[in-house]
């Protein structure tokens, strides 16, 4: 398990988003988030973007209704959302440490 580096997720999310939305990067990186399509569409985004995290990196965070319905612009998605991993991927080290300590 390893963190991805912030402009690698970043481009992760924003590919997944082009992928999925038939958007350039560029022009989606600049727009709304909320004008990235419903509620299903952001979701297969995020879940795009977690099985990719999940496959490159063994890290993994939680699709939510916060992140769904983020009121802003893409790149602050994309900021909450390495947030969120970065959170999660913090507790599993510190989980791993206890638990090898226990061991």
């Amino acid at each position: 398990m390893k963190k991805p580096k912030f402009d690698d997720f970043r481009e992760s999310f924003l590919n997944c988003l082009s992928g999925i939305t038939g958007r350039d990067a560029a022009v989606l990186a600049k727009s709304d988030w909320q004008e990235a399509g419903l509620d299903e569409a952001r979701q297969r985004v995020l879940e795009a973007v977690k099985e990719q995290m999940n496959a490159g990196y063994g890290v993994d965070f939680e699709v939510n209704h916060r992140l769904l319905s983020v009121q802003g612009p893409v790149e602050s998605v994309i900021i909450q959302t390495y947030h969120e991993l970065n959170t999660i991927y913090l507790m599993e080290r510190i989980n791993a440490k206890i638990k090898s300590q226990m061991n």
